[in-house]
């Protein structure tokens, strides 16, 4: 019955992280594709020497570290950081010396080893392949009104820059369920609990919401706030009536159904205006460009280098640092398998120790790169290892438990502690090397954030 109620708990607990966002996305960050004339040799390293630096600003998170005079001095050897390469064919043209040629296209894979021990060596950051998802809205306006901009075209600035710097996106499919749930006056007056609620459904890791418009309409007025209780008034039938036809015609002029009017010429400059949310942090940022383009570019690089800000590993003169992490919720030996694979491919964690199981969980002790702060926002980014409420878990940053979430509660009370006996028995057998059955810890000093008496305390979730 104890062994029902502790995959009863544990049922509730992925039922309630159901609905939480993503757990960030891998991104490919040591590939870059361009195009060539042809296949030989010298294309090739060229082609190396012109995308390093795209490799490096994207690992890094650092625009900034193309000036670094040691990335300058590798970019004539970039050959040397490559592990392989292949080409595909092309439809288009590339224009060289003032002459075209049908192009070819090449895909080079730079070793993560090399360019990080590169990094390492220039003293500049390491932002990990895993990042946040990015959901994007935005609304433009121009002499016809207000507009919610589609994914297309017209943002491809915008896309290549974020691919560039390594962040996925994703853009909302404004169909009728993102109609009824948000209009462009929503979104231009940022009522930000109706974005939020809208964006439930993309499941992102952050929001990026935009308003644009041409500097001769004026400028962009600040954000309204709505009472929400004042916001509850009657539906009008008829309104929605014609919210859905009006969302239907929209849906079928983006399938192909019928035609869409071609987007008014618009003259610059460009004023916009961003929101960045984030757990519980809300970045804001104005920008002004002559073309739209480098509105959505130069958003881009924004958000990109907060988020850089917030998950690159920097280099420090301090050493490898300690953190001492209880993780509860293991059942079974192949979810302690599990929570230790995750752990040890964490970019940051350069050893893990199993010190302890009792019938508390697994007490583990890691080897970092990177102190406290940044292993909480890693964890809470990761979404497989939920903090408990407790007065044991120090130093937690702000939005280290994502917004709308609550820390998971669970009692010593209700872990099985037969089950955890039999995980025991099955990690001795295993002979792990770090796993000490006395029951008094002992940790090397020195121990930051997470320590033996008072341990960071997390469930894992898979």
């Amino acid at each position: 019955m104890r062994f029902l109620h502790l995959r009863l708990l544990l049922s509730s607990l992925i039922v309630a992280f159901a609905s939480a966002a993503s757990a960030g996305q891998k991104v490919d960050i040591y590939r870059a594709d361009t195009l060539v004339k042809s296949q030989s040799e010298g294309e090739r390293n060229a082609a190396a020497r012109a995308t390093l630096g795209e490799v490096i600003v994207r690992v890094s998170g650092q625009r900034s570290a193309l000036d670094h005079p040691a990335i300058k001095a590798a970019q004539p050897s970039a050959q040397n950081y490559l592990f392989g390469f292949s080409y595909k064919s092309s439809a288009e043209k590339i224009t060289v010396d003032g002459k075209t040629f049908p192009a070819v296209g090449l895909q080079l894979n730079y070793e993560p080893q090399a360019i990080e021990k590169l990094l390492r060596d220039s003293q500049l950051p390491l932002w990990p392949a895993t990042r946040p998802k990015v959901l994007v809205w935005l609304v433009a306006k121009d002499p016809t009104g207000l507009r919610l901009v589609p994914e297309g075209t017209d943002l491809q600035a915008m896309q290549s820059q974020a691919q560039y710097r390594g962040l996925p996106l994703v853009f909302p499919k404004l169909d009728l369920e993102d109609n009824l749930s948000l209009t462009a006056d929503d979104l231009w007056a940022l009522d930000i609990e109706k974005i939020k609620t809208a964006s439930l459904r993309y499941r992102a890791d952050a929001i990026l919401i935009g308003r644009y418009t041409p500097y001769s309409l004026g400028p962009i007025p600040p954000a309204v706030v709505v009472d929400p209780v004042a916001a509850e008034i009657p539906v009008d039938a008829a309104a929605v009536s014609s919210l859905v036809s009006s969302s239907a015609a929209s849906s079928a002029a983006l399938d192909g159904l019928v035609d869409a009017a071609p987007a008014p010429v618009i003259q610059g400059p460009w004023l916009g205006d961003w929101q960045l949310l984030h757990a519980t942090n809300d970045q804001s940022f104005a920008d002004e460009t002559p073309e739209v383009k480098g509105l959505f570019t130069s958003a881009i690089d924004h958000a990109a280098d907060y988020f850089a800000n917030q998950y690159a590993i920097m280099p420090t003169n301090t050493g490898p640092q300690t953190i001492v992490l209880r993780v509860g919720g293991i059942t079974s030996f192949g979810q302690f398998k599990q929570a230790q694979a995750y752990l040890d491919e964490l970019a940051m964690v350069q050893r893990m120790e199993v010190v302890k199981v009792d019938a508390e969980g697994i007490l583990v002790r890691l080897t970092t790169e990177g102190d406290v702060k940044l292993f909480i926002s890693t964890l809470a980014l990761g979404r497989q290892l939920a903090p408990l409420q407790s007065d044991t878990l120090v130093d937690t940053p702000t939005g280290a438990v994502v917004a709308g979430q609550a820390p998971v509660v669970v009692s010593d009370q209700d872990l099985d502690a037969e089950v955890l006996a039999e995980l025991d028995q099955a990690l001795a057998n295993e002979q792990i090397p770090g796993v000490t059955p006395a029951p008094t810890l002992q940790v090397q000093a020195p121990v930051y954030g997470g320590t033996a008496e008072n341990p960071l305390i997390y469930v894992w979730q898979k």
